[in-house]
């Protein structure tokens, strides 16, 4: 231990810390070791300091002995308080147990009181309900003895209040004597059902098989028993209705029904009222409306005098919804006119049934709403009737009319400018003649370098398919600029992918050239060096397009007749302009259905297709002229055919228009896909020389002629000259174009096959056979190269395979071979030719630096 830390420093820290638990401040003191010598001295001082504190707790308690003596006696005296305290409170709950027993004692004896009121007022209840039971019982058989004599009213009144009682038990009424009652009650009430039953029946008679109906006032049945009794106490139980709606069903069947709807021989049965009797005899004489009419007033008249009002009323709920519906369906449908000549007629027949409305609700029935409603719908109903005879009678004259075929003449004249064609042939001119014909192939592009060309869209182009492309170009005659868009067209039948004719002369070049060959133009003189050409050609049609104007003019006259100082007033004349909408329903019926008709005719598309022409053409000429007779009109601007038709049938011969030519696509497309077939048998013409493909593409190209040439034989007789020459064509173009293309993907072609395939081409060249007019000389003219824009190409093609590479090269260089094709397709064909030399290699590059390109 540090020699500056005492004994005494040591013992009074660890005081501090045992009696205040706090710590040395002196690190010297806190640091110090307490080593075994120490020991004692540290437990003397802390011994010194226990006898000092008991010392000191010593004279405390002397100084406070006295008070701790006061303190002693009050918790003596706070002990003894609380004992007594415990004393009282266990007096005070013997009490309160003795209390409880004393009300439970109570409680008891009021519980028993109570039961002994409740089973006096039971048994006082007990003998009420025995003495109402008694009175029930009482009515029950009041009322069975009323029935038994016949009082059916007394016994229905005992019997209510029987039922009134029943109400009265409470608690006691679903026991077993009051059901016991009950069922006397019910098994009273169904005898007395059953009673009310057989004087109904035997009141009102139904009898089917005789076919009449007899209706009584009363009865005897020993007193006299009326109609209204038994009516009354069928309304006291309930089932009046049940009564009335069977008397509803059975009258209609043994009467309503044979009266107002006719047999299999379209006849009625008669009916005769012989007073309470009224029966159906035979067959009715008129078979009019206002007979029928006069026969159900009759019948009203019969049940309101013979029924009381208690029954006529609930039944006309019933039966008149059914006189009407019958009335309706059987006589008033069939006598809405088909023609204005029965419209005052029918005008009559609807005052008639506003007569017989008139009837019944003085007659306070109900139910004839529905007449009321028919009559003022009558326009409506009569303009629907227009529709669908319309549309009747164009399915009944389409299987015959188109059995009936006839040729017309189509007329169109233009002016023809100096220059044209049809003056001197030395000028091209972009005229649209053929777009409203539909028979020419699109106008060159501003390219004129001929291009390969792929002519399988020639039916659409020729045929007013790409008017739209020419609309940019000058036209003396814009009214001929209505062509659908060929895009359109072509992405409908798949053709979108070929490309058009690049060079080839306008429609009307064409035509008028082939019309002058044949003698069909003829001209006029007109100033400023211009002439005035009448176009004429005849085709084939069947009787359809005329019967549809037919019943288009019809209509124009029904309804200025409907709108005439006679028929103005009529129910149905605020109807008249609905008539307007037949003629687009009548030709949407026919677009529908045409394909189904033409189907047994070999060219059933190409007559679709000239009946779509001169229907259009119809259609026009009557939009025209009616324009001018509505000038001179009579009927309001609303009601004018040039006002209310016009728009409507603009858009049917657009329809008109494009359904002709998917038709006519249809057609073209079939043939060129069996013409494709035909030539794709011969494989691309490889092996020619060689057996059996030598025999293959022999009959490939002997199957192609005569397609083509069958097909001429059956339309021949359908399509006018032009159109059949352009659709012909077309297809010996699509038939060149394959051939063409076969040859020119030979990369190789050996002599013997060059002689081969230039005898391949000599058979196809006999097509041009098909083309053959006469002019006005009376020469013979091929048209083939007007008509068949890549039939130079192809002469060339044949000259190629039969010559040798000097005349070649002197058709590129000299002739017009380059402008039928380009360098490169006659270079490789050179090279399928020829074997390889340096006169061959020196023949191309010229070829090649003369090129157009």
């Amino acid at each position: 231990m540090p020699s500056q830390v005492s004994v005494q420093e040591l013992g009074d820290a660890i005081l501090q810390s045992v009696e205040h638990g706090s710590f040395p401040q002196s690190e010297d003191v806190a640091s110090a070791p307490v080593t075994s010598t120490v020991l004692p001295k540290l437990l003397e001082v802390v011994g010194t300091a226990r006898e000092n504190t008991k010392n000191e707790i010593r004279k405390v308690c002397r100084e406070t002995a006295s008070n701790v003596d006061g303190w002693i006696t009050q918790a003596r005296k706070l002990q003894n308080d609380i004992k007594h305290s415990q004393e009282t409170a266990k007096e005070i709950l013997q009490q309160a147990e003795e209390g409880k027993d004393k009300a439970a004692r109570v409680q008891d004896a009021a519980t028993k009181v109570s039961f002994l009121h409740s089973e006096i007022a039971y048994n006082e209840s007990l003998v009420q309900v025995v003495e109402q039971l008694q009175d029930i019982s009482t009515l029950l058989e009041s009322a069975q003895n009323a029935a038994v004599q016949g009082h059916v009213m007394h016994a229905l009144e005992r019997l209510e209040d029987a039922d009134a009682a029943f109400k009265r038990l409470g608690p006691f009424e679903n026991t077993r004597v009051v059901g016991l009652l009950k069922s006397r009650a019910e098994q009273l009430r169904s005898a007395i059902t059953e009673n009310l039953k057989e004087l109904w029946n035997a009141l009102i008679i139904i009898d089917p098989a005789e076919r009449e109906v007899t209706l009584r006032d009363e009865i005897e049945r020993g007193a006299t028993i009326s109609i209204n009794t038994v009516v009354e106490g069928l309304t006291k139980l309930g089932v009046l209705e049940n009564f009335v709606a069977r008397l509803s069903r059975d009258f209609d069947n043994v009467v309503i029904s044979p009266r107002l709807v006719t047999g299999a021989d379209r006849v009625a049965s008669s009916l005769e009222i012989e007073g309470d009797v009224v029966h159906i005899v035979g067959h009715v004489s008129d078979m009019s409306v206002k007979a029928a009419l006069e026969d159900l007033q009759s019948i009203a008249e019969y049940l309101n005098t013979r029924l009381p009002p208690t029954v006529a009323e609930p039944l006309s709920e019933k039966l008149v919804p059914v006189i009407a519906s019958r009335l309706i369906v059987n006589w008033l449908l069939p006598a809405v006119p088909l023609s204005t000549e029965g419209v005052l007629d029918f005008q009559e027949t609807l005052s008639l049934v506003l007569g017989l409305v008139e009837y019944f609700d003085d007659l306070g029935w109900s139910g004839q709403n529905r007449l009321t409603d028919w009559v003022d719908k009558s326009a409506e109903i009569w303009l629907a009737r227009q529709k669908e005879a319309a549309i009747a009678q164009v399915q009944k004259l389409l299987p015959k009319q188109v059995q009936v075929k006839k040729t017309v003449e189509r007329v169109e004249t233009q002016v023809i400018s100096k220059g044209d064609a049809m003056l001197g042939r030395e000028e091209d001119q972009d005229e649209d003649w053929g777009a409203e014909w539909g028979e020419e192939e699109e106008p060159a592009g501003e390219d004129t370098k001929p291009q390969a060309q792929d002519v399988e869209e020639e039916d659409v182009s020729a045929w007013g398919m790409d008017d739209e492309e020419l609309h940019n170009e000058p036209k003396e005659h814009p009214k001929e600029q209505a062509g659908e868009d060929a895009d359109d067209w072509g992405v409908e039948w798949g053709d979108e992918d070929d490309s058009k004719p690049a060079s080839s002369e306008s429609p009307a070049k064409l035509l008028t050239e082939e019309n002058k060959a044949n003698g069909k133009a003829v001209t006029s003189q007109k100033p400023a060096a211009e002439k005035v050409v009448t176009l004429r050609e005849t085709y084939t049609v069947t009787a359809i397009p005329d019967s549809l104007i037919d019943l288009i003019l019809q209509v124009v006259t029904d309804v200025g007749t409907l709108n005439s100082p006679e028929l103005g007033t009529s129910a149905i004349a605020p109807a008249s302009g609905g008539l307007y909408a037949i003629p687009s329903l009548v030709l949407a019926m026919y677009r529908a259905t045409a394909a189904t008709h033409y189907s047994k005719d070999d060219a059933a598309n190409m007559l679709i297709y000239n009946d779509c022409t001169r229907l259009s053409d119809r259609l026009r000429t009557f939009v025209q002229e009616q324009a001018e007779k509505d000038t001179a009109s009579n009927l309001p601007q609303y009601l004018r055919a040039s006002v209310r038709l016009k728009p409507r049938l603009e858009d049917d011969i657009k329809a008109i228009e494009t359904f002709s030519k998917r038709a006519y696509g249809r057609e073209m497309e079939l043939q060129r896909t069996i013409i494709r077939d035909h030539l794709d048998a011969a494989q691309g013409f490889s092996g020619c020389t060689n057996m059996p493909f030598a025999a293959e593409c022999d009959n490939a190209i002997a199957m192609t002629v005569d397609r083509i040439g069958d097909v001429k034989i059956q339309w021949k007789n359908v399509l006018s000259h032009s159109v059949l020459l352009q659709s012909l064509g077309s297809l010996v173009s699509t038939a060149l174009t394959k051939f063409i293309a076969d040859i020119e993907d030979m990369s190789d072609i050996a002599e013997d096959e060059s002689k081969k395939l230039h005898g391949y081409c000599v058979s196809l060249s006999s097509l041009s056979s098909l083309f053959q007019t006469d002019d006005d000389s009376g020469e013979a003219r091929d048209m083939t190269s007007i008509y068949t824009p890549n039939w130079f190409k192809f002469q060339y093609l044949s000259e190629i395979l039969d010559s040798s590479l000097a005349d070649i090269k002197y058709f590129w260089t000299d002739g017009e071979l380059k402008l039928e094709m380009d360098s490169e397709e006659v270079v490789d064909l050179i090279k399928a030719l020829f074997a390889e030399s340096d006169y061959r290699r020196r023949a191309i590059a010229d070829i090649r630096r003369t090129s157009m390109h």
